[in-house]
C-alpha cells in the first residue's frame, strides 16, 4: 500500500470511528435515557447507520434500473441511506454541539433538544461542530471509495471522480496502462 493511501486511510478511518462513537452517544443524548432498552436502540442504529454509510459507493453505482424487478429494491435501498445519513448527521451533531456548548454529556433522564443546544454555540464553535461532523460523517463513505482507487490516478487528473463521474461505463472511457 502506498504511503499517500495509508496516511489518508488512517486518517478517514479514525475519523469514521468517530462517527460511530458521536452516532451512539447522540443517539443516547436524543433518548434522554442511559438504561438497556435506549442503549440497544442506539448500539442497533449505529451499527446499521454505518453500514449503510459505508456501503454508499456500493448503493449508489447500482444500474439495475431497467429490470423492473430490482427498481423497487434499489430505490427503497436508496431512500434507506438518505434517511440513515440524516439520521447520522443528527446524531453527530447532537453530541458534538452538546460536548462543545456545555463540556459535557449528560444522560440524565432529558433529552437533548438540538435547537437549545446549538443556541449554545457562538459562531466560530457552530462553523468548527458543523465542519467536522460533516466531515466525519462523510469519513466512512470516502474509506469505502477510496479503498479500490489507485490514488496514483489522482495525480495525473485520470482517475474516477469523486461519485463515479468519468469512469469508464459511466460516461467516460477506461484508464489502462498504455495510458501511462
Amino acid at each position: 500500500m502506498e504511503i499517500k493511501r495509508f496516511v489518508l486511510l488512517t486518517a478517514l478511518r479514525f475519523s469514521m470511528i468517530w462517527d460511530l462513537v458521536t452516532t451512539f452517544l447522540g443517539t443516547l443524548l436524543i433518548l434522554g435515557n442511559f438504561s438497556f432498552v435506549p442503549i440497544g436502540i442506539s448500539l442497533v442504529g449505529t451499527l446499521i447507520v454505518g453500514a449503510f454509510n459505508f456501503s454508499t459507493k456500493s448503493i449508489w453505482e447500482r444500474r439495475d434500473f431497467q429490470r423492473n424487478d430490482l427498481f423497487i429494491q434499489i430505490l427503497l435501498l436508496r431512500i434507506v441511506w438518505v434517511l440513515a445519513i440524516c439520521f447520522d448527521f443528527l446524531t453527530s451533531l447532537t453530541c458534538n454541539a452538546t460536548y462543545v456548548a456545555y463540556r459535557r454529556l449528560d444522560f440524565g433522564g432529558t433529552s437533548v433538544e438540538f435547537g437549545n443546544v446549538f443556541r449554545n454555540l457562538n459562531g466560530s464553535q457552530a462553523m468548527i461542530v458543523l465542519f467536522v461532523t460533516t466531515l466525519t460523517v462523510v469519513s466512512p463513505m470516502m474509506v469505502g471509495y477510496i479503498r479500490d482507487q489507485d490514488m496514483e490516478l489522482w495525480g495525473r487528473g485520470m482517475g474516477c471522480g469523486v461519485w463515479g463521474v468519468g469512469c469508464g461505463g459511466r460516461g467516460g472511457r477506461n484508464v489502462t496502462s498504455s495510458d501511462f
